[in-house]
C-alpha cells in the first residue's frame, strides 16, 4: 500500500467515526460508548448466559479500568445490575434491566435495522471487506488501539 492510499483510508476512517456519531440523541447522561457496552452485554448474555466485567472489557477491547468506569455509570443510571457470583465474591455478573433492554432495542436493534434498510448499494461481501481492513489496521497500529 502506498503512503498516499492509506491516507485515504485513514480519512475514510475519520468519516466512518462521524457516521457512527449520527446516532440519535440518547436520553441524558447516556453516552454512545454506554450504548456499546449495554450491546456488549446484551450479546455475551445471549451467548453465554452470564457476562462478566472482564468478558465485556474483552469483547469491546477497552481496559478493566475504563469498562468499569462504564458499567457504573450504567449502574446509578438503572441501565446495569451488578450481583456477585457464588463461586468468586470479586467478580461481578452483570445484567441489563428493564430499562438497559429498552435501549438495546431502540438504541441497537431498531437503530441498526433502520439503517440496513436504506443501505443498498453496499454487499455483504463489501461490508465483510471493510470490516477486515478496518481489523488489519488496528492490528497495525497497537500503539494507537486502545
Amino acid at each position: 500500500m502506498t503512503s498516499e492510499l492509506l491516507k485515504e483510508l485513514l480519512d475514510a476512517c475519520f468519516i466512518a467515526k462521524r457516521i457512527t456519531k449520527s446516532m440519535p440523541d440518547l436520553p441524558c447522561g447516556l453516552k454512545p460508548r454506554h450504548i456499546h457496552v449495554i450491546d456488549a452485554i446484551y450479546e455475551l448474555r445471549q451467548k453465554y448466559g452470564t457476562v462478566r466485567v472482564s468478558d465485556v472489557s474483552k469483547r469491546l477491547d477497552i481496559t478493566m479500568p475504563s469498562v468499569t468506569k462504564l458499567i457504573n455509570e450504567l449502574t446509578v443510571m438503572g441501565v446495569v445490575e451488578k450481583a456477585e457470583t457464588s463461586a468468586d465474591k470479586r467478580a461481578m455478573l452483570l445484567r441489563l434491566t428493564k430499562k438497559g433492554h429498552q435501549y438495546e432495542e431502540q438504541y441497537v436493534i431498531a437503530y441498526h435495522a433502520q439503517w440496513a434498510e436504506r443501505i443498498t448499494d453496499i454487499t455483504d461481501d463489501q461490508a465483510a471487506a471493510a470490516i477486515r481492513t478496518i481489523i488489519s489496521l488496528q492490528k497495525a497500529m497497537p500503539e494507537i488501539s486502545e
